[in-house]
């Protein structure tokens, strides 16, 4: 769920975009490189498994959503406003990081509160999502994801950032205020209070009543439906939420053949901590500077 102006997830930028020269540029490409050759590398042990009849991604099916239209409508209402009620207790003139820190403090409540009202009213942990049979399969498919979509994903967002210049306050606060303390706040809301908020809305609750509706094969037109709102809903940051939507479906197609989101909370961390160390190291070496 996001909010301008300080939106609770940290969307890949394009690292290409960024004022680099010689050393920096080398050592830019080349880490884009490493992250083709892995996605390639895991791309086709996905291919060979799946042509042999096997499957990547075990797990067990969800019970069908019970929530209606009008609860995913007032949950996603209630997160951005508990959200904006937060942000409305500071000072008008208040920093960018202190309104992201409320922000994110708000996500996390309107969180819990979600959870709670959930389980009063029956859910069990495994329909909501929040199990898991093996933490160390949820790692591992975490970070085989990741090594499949960051590198295609890293090369998308340098093109489009080329047509549309990629913008976010995040990205312009971190090069005005770039201490220990700003990154603390920026890795807490991205790397922690975005994916768990964001995956239990779009991933399960979005998603899980989508596909109750729209049934369909593999919960395909879900799985889309859910990763379009998740990219439009970071609209006003570039095209990004062109890579976005990609990244969701992603994220959909794991969490549904999981039957879980436990791996797709642990993707999307991984992927915004990438995310967030390529921009601290930049700004550290001095690859981005503030405009003017």
């Amino acid at each position: 769920m996001t909010s301008e102006p300080a939106p609770l997830f940290l969307p890949l930028f394009a690292a290409e975009a960024a004022a680099m020269s010689g050393e920096s540029a080398a050592i830019g490409w080349g880490a884009v490189v490493l992250a083709i050759m892995a996605s390639i590398v895991v791309a086709a042990r996905i291919w060979q498994c799946e042509s042999r009849g096997g499957t990547v991604v075990s797990g067990w099916p969800w019970p069908p959503a019970a929530w209606s239209g009008a609860a995913v409508l007032f949950i996603a209402c209630g997160w951005l406003l508990v959200a904006a009620f937060c942000v409305s207790l500071l000072p008008a003139d208040a920093p960018l990081l202190d309104r992201m820190a409320a922000q994110a403090a708000g996500s996390i409540v309107a969180t819990l509160a979600v959870v709670a009202a959930l389980r009063v009213h029956g859910a069990s942990w495994r329909s909501i999502g929040l199990t898991s049979e093996s933490a160390a399969v949820d790692w591992r498919l975490a970070l085989g994801g990741l090594a499949l979509v960051t590198g295609p994903l890293l090369l998308i967002s340098a093109a489009l950032d080329r047509l549309v210049t990629y913008e976010h306050p995040v990205i312009d606060t971190l090069l005005s205020e770039h201490g220990p303390g700003a990154i603390a706040i920026v890795a807490i809301t991205a790397v922690i209070a975005a994916p768990i908020a964001e995956e239990l809305f779009f991933r399960r609750i979005l998603l899980g009543w989508i596909d109750a509706r729209v049934p369909s094969t593999g919960g395909s037109v879900a799985i889309l439906a859910s990763a379009l709102l998740f990219g439009l809903s970071h609209w006003g940051q570039g095209l990004a939420w062109i890579p976005l939507v990609l990244l969701g479906i992603a994220l959909g197609e794991l969490a549904w053949r999981r039957g879980s989101l436990v791996p797709a909370i642990l993707l999307h961390a991984l992927f915004n901590a990438v995310s967030v160390v390529m921009l601290v190291v930049q700004i550290a070496a001095g690859s981005m500077r503030p405009p003017g």
